[in-house]
């Protein structure tokens, strides 16, 4: 309190030197202080030495009144200066400002206040002198009894149109397009970087990995006493020649299309079951889940959710819904962008390194995204998928097989007794297996854990803002590491028990 009184006698007296060479003391700084407080009802050694945190509703209205008599303004605006006070704390700020009306400090009040009882104390004529009134009243309605009644309705749907404040919608959009547009960038470096790496890692791997001459050995010690026991005659040079050369050929028919879905396959598993969901979240821990904290943090430190309670709006409704909604729908869009783009690059990664072709990979792709939904309701369709795909040869088995299930969920809602969510690997199927393999459904699993995920994240920036009440601005940094940290620890966990739970996939 004291330090900031000093800043502004500081800055008055800065201003005076200006048109005069005097100077003045410390010690008649420090003096000025203790008048200051005590004009405005504040004990010097007491309150000088306090923190605005550890300042009540009553004595901050005090301080800043103080601060405004420090810089010798000539009229002090008073806006709604007992809101938010209880009662005695009012009266005091009140009996106050008749003392300082009373005072020779020859500044001009301008008092704002829609609590009459309180400013009858302040303009009480028997103390003070001076006193002028201007009531506000509001403007005469001269329209029409039609304009009138559509005014109403105007005010009535403007009303209703605000669920949760102002505008609702413009604060939704507002977080999705940041969330959205302003994260691209982040995911889409990150799943090139990330691609690339594993990618061209698997390639190498698979590049590197011979097995003919391991199978060559073991032919050469496996096939010569066989021979020796069936003919009873030693194999001859030229017919282990013959059983070798017929043995590489056959690997060299399947080794590389074994590799090359294997390649397909483990990359695409990995992203769309791992890697894709993991990477986004912890990038959002930061992107999102700091940007929010943040915001909940700043508003806590300069009392704007105070003010929200003021005008009757409840802050987490203000700001947490809207949030909490547009990163529910951006993070399973930044999810897919980011899988999707890693296995695009993983499609060119496996041809250049003489893996397979782009035709076998973007279908072995495709069959391990979205292979047969095992329910009873969809094995007609998928059936009915697997044998044009055997007729054709063709690509567009999947989405012949997407189109097919949205087609039985489409008659399933027309027709809801037709519904039959049973799976069809169990004799005696239960709820609980048809959960666990929607729930791991590959692309069903890929969305699930990018929702669950954002709303860990949300949630832990939520909590942590808004558990320090009498934050500081000091303590907003501290309180955007914690959430971070906090929500990258809990989505790991949650990555966890999402690997319990594929695991329970038959």
């Amino acid at each position: 309190v004291a330090g900031n009184l000093t800043m502004a006698l500081q800055q008055q007296q800065q201003q005076k030197q200006h048109s005069s060479s005097s100077s003045t003391s410390s010690s008649s700084t420090a003096m000025q202080v203790r008048e200051l407080l005590q004009a405005v009802g504040l004990d010097y050694d007491r309150d000088a030495s306090k923190r605005p945190t550890q300042l009540s509703g009553g004595m901050g209205r005090r301080v800043c009144l103080a601060l405004q008599l420090a810089q010798h303004k000539r009229v002090i605006v008073l806006d709604e200066p007992f809101t938010g006070l209880d009662y005695d704390a009012a009266v005091s700020v009140a009996q106050q400002l008749v003392s300082l009306r009373n005072s020779d400090k020859h500044t001009a009040l301008v008092l704002i206040s829609h609590e009459p009882h309180l400013t009858k104390l302040v303009m009480d004529p028997q103390t003070t002198s001076h006193n002028q009134v201007v009531p506000l009243k509001p403007p005469l309605n001269k329209s029409s009894s039609s304009s009138v009644l559509l005014n109403k309705q105007q005010h009535r749907r403007y009303h209703k149109s605000l669920c949760f404040g102002t505008q609702f919608l413009d604060r939704f959009w507002e977080r999705l397009v940041d969330y959205t547009v302003m994260s691209s960038p982040l995911i889409a470096l990150a799943f090139v970087a990330c691609g690339l790496a594993i990618a061209m890692l698997t390639a190498d791997l698979l590049q590197r990995l011979e097995i003919s001459g391991k199978v060559l050995e073991l032919v050469e010690e496996e096939v010569k006493p066989l021979i020796k026991m069936l003919t009873g005659n030693e194999a001859s040079t030229f017919q282990m020649m013959a059983i070798r050369f017929k043995v590489k050929g056959m690997l060299n028919q399947t080794v590389p299309p074994a590799k090359a879905t294997l390649f397909a396959i483990g990359i695409t598993k990995l992203f769309v079951l791992e890697v894709g969901p993991l990477l986004t979240a912890l990038l959002l821990c930061g992107r999102i889940g700091g940007s929010y904290a943040g915001k909940i943090a700043t508003m806590q430190a300069t009392n704007q959710n105070k003010l929200l309670r003021t005008l009757g709006i409840h802050p987490v409704w203000w700001t947490l819904w809207p949030s909490l909604l547009a990163a529910m729908v951006a993070a399973p869009i930044l999810t897919v962008m980011g899988t999707g783009l890693a296995l695009y690059l993983g499609g060119w990664v496996g041809p250049w390194y003489g893996i397979g072709d782009a035709a076998q990979y973007w279908t072995e792709m495709q069959n391990s995204i979205f292979p047969p939904l095992r329910l009873k309701s969809m094995e007609a369709f998928w059936t009915e998928t697997a044998s044009t795909a055997n007729a054709d040869d063709s690509d567009s088995c999947t989405v012949t097989g997407m189109t097919s299930m949205v087609s039985a969920l489409q008659d399933a809602i027309a027709n809801p007794t037709r519904l039959d969510l049973r799976v069809t690997y169990s004799n005696q199927p239960t709820w609980k297996d048809s959960l666990i393999e929607v729930a791991t459904y590959p692309f069903f699993y890929h969305l699930l854990k990018a929702q669950v995920f954002i709303i860990i994240i949300v949630g832990v920036a939520e909590c942590v803002a808004r558990s320090r009440p009498n934050l500081t601005p000091r303590g907003v940094p501290s309180v955007i590491t914690i959430s971070v940290v906090t929500a990258g620890l809990l989505v790991i966990l949650a990555d966890w028990g999402f690997s319990q739970l594929w695991l329970l996939r038959e």
